[in-house]
């Protein structure tokens, strides 16, 4: 395959939008415990100081990107992925890299406002791709899903609240060399 092709899927290999509300539940509730059970140990052990809550905020980064970044894409998965029978890929099909998962995973960070703005784009676009998943050129599909075709890699726009975005898309059906 090209690096101008990418790889699309059937419409109902991609992961649906409660499922997805699913998997997140789970991985935020999984990244809480570990964290607070982390966490509790410290402040019992260390007196209450600035030092003390660097170490359990460095700790939490630690956790973070451990299991949302090295986890999620490892074969294990993380344990929301594997409860919802969905994995993550890239636009060529394969597992995203280390930076494409980092970038989704930024978007945590950046609040539940935008969770929830970007759980409610995935409803309306055609490869069920959240905004995080744009941002990332990744997909959220069944475990099981096999690539539906190739297609030619293609740029398109998009206005979203009042900022302009061009992300990298498969055009289903149409290869490169076309």
């Amino acid at each position: 395959m090209k690096a101008t092709d990418g790889v699309y899927f059937r419409r109902e290999d991609y992961a649906r939008f409660w499922v997805r509300v699913l998997v997140d539940v789970i991985d935020l509730m999984v990244f809480g415990t570990v964290c607070a059970a982390l966490a509790v140990p410290v402040m019992m052990i260390l007196p209450p100081s600035r030092s003390t809550v660097n170490l359990i905020l460095l700790t939490c980064v630690a956790v973070a990107l451990s299991y949302f970044v090295v986890l999620k894409s490892s074969k294990f998965r993380t344990l929301g992925y594997r409860l919802g029978r969905v994995k993550i890929v890239g636009l060529d099909g394969r597992p995203p890299g280390y930076p494409a998962l980092m970038l989704r995973s930024m978007f945590g960070v950046l609040g539940p406002l935008n969770w929830l703005l970007d759980l409610a784009w995935l409803s309306n676009d055609t490869n069920r791709q959240a905004l995080r998943d744009k941002f990332a050129s990744t997909y959220v599909v069944k475990i099981n899903a096999q690539a539906a075709g190739k297609g030619r890699m293609v740029v398109r726009h998009y206005h979203i609240l009042s900022y302009n975005f061009m992300f990298r898309e498969v055009e289903a059906g149409r290869s490169a060399t076309e």
